[in-house]
């Protein structure tokens, strides 16, 4: 299901109009109807709020489902490599609707791929003694597909990321660094530690982190992006490039939580939720 078929459904089962739901999330009502009728989707800040007010998560808003039918049934299509000591990892995925990253207890590496045609999709491991190049192709573009790649948690150094994606979530990792370049719409970060290294360049993107620990490094052109982190968290900022600028920090200098800004003329704004 769609967001914007979501949002439709669950004004209408709390019983408000668009102009009654703009006004509780303070918005024009020109906004909900472009958000219900799948023209554009809400900042962080207003899915924050319409999470709160439907009691529901942003995670859950955002992800678009399309209704298993007799005409459409996702296929999963699965690869497993075994491995025995660290590795760097040099991950490739062509443009893709969602990606996750996740920590795999067992000592091998596991690409699931769940998608309404498994054959558009080729997967090619070069697996060397200290690396392994993983490319993932999709010759046809579905938009409904889901990627999730398992590392092993005791053998991940560290990852590279080149893609196109709309949402990147990273769940149960420590690592050193994870460094992603490639458009972005959304990252979410669920229980993970270490550096993580956006390269977006023009690239608006929502980032949202149930628990901020480790370092964020963004490096953008002409953009925007947004932070959710938890309230109270302890981060200092380092800001380098030209024309870029925090807004809404709240530093505090006794933490080795990082926020770092560079590039030019764009802007990280901090959200507490």
């Amino acid at each position: 299901m769609l967001f914007s078929e979501k949002l439709k459904m669950l004004r209408k089962e709390r019983g408000y109009t668009q102009e009654e739901l703009a006004e509780e999330i303070n918005v024009s009502r020109q906004a909900i109807t472009k958000w219900e009728s799948n023209e554009g989707l809400p900042d962080i800040e207003n899915l924050k709020q319409i999470s709160n007010l439907f009691n529901t998560t942003i995670d859950e808003l955002i992800k678009e489902e399309k209704e298993i039918s007799e005409e459409i049934v996702k296929e999963l299509l699965v690869k497993e490599m075994d491995i025995d000591h660290s590795k760097h990892f040099d991950i490739k995925v062509s443009r893709n609707y969602e990606l996750d990253i996740l920590a795999n207890k067992e000592e091998k590496v596991r690409i699931e791929i769940e998608s309404s045609n498994k054959d558009a999709f080729k997967i090619k491991v070069d697996d060397l003694y200290n690396r392994m190049d993983i490319n993932i192709k999709n010759s046809k573009g579905y938009e409904d597909s889901l990627i999730k790649i398992y590392i092993p948690e005791k053998y991940i150094d560290e990852i590279e990321l080149n893609s196109k994606l709309r949402t990147l979530r990273i769940s149960d990792l420590e690592i050193e660094k994870i460094e992603y370049d490639g458009s972005l719409k959304y990252l979410i970060v669920n229980n993970s530690k270490g550096k993580i290294v956006l390269n977006t360049s023009k690239s608006d993107v929502e980032a949202s982190y149930d628990n901020f620990d480790g370092e964020l490094e963004v490096n953008s052109v002409n953009s925007t992006t947004r932070v959710e982190l938890p309230k109270n968290t302890k981060y200092k900022t380092v800001l380098k490039g030209i024309k870029n600028r925090f807004v809404d920090e709240s530093i505090n200098e006794d933490t080795d939580n990082i926020v770092e800004l560079n590039g030019f003329n764009s802007k990280l704004i901090f959200i507490e939720k």
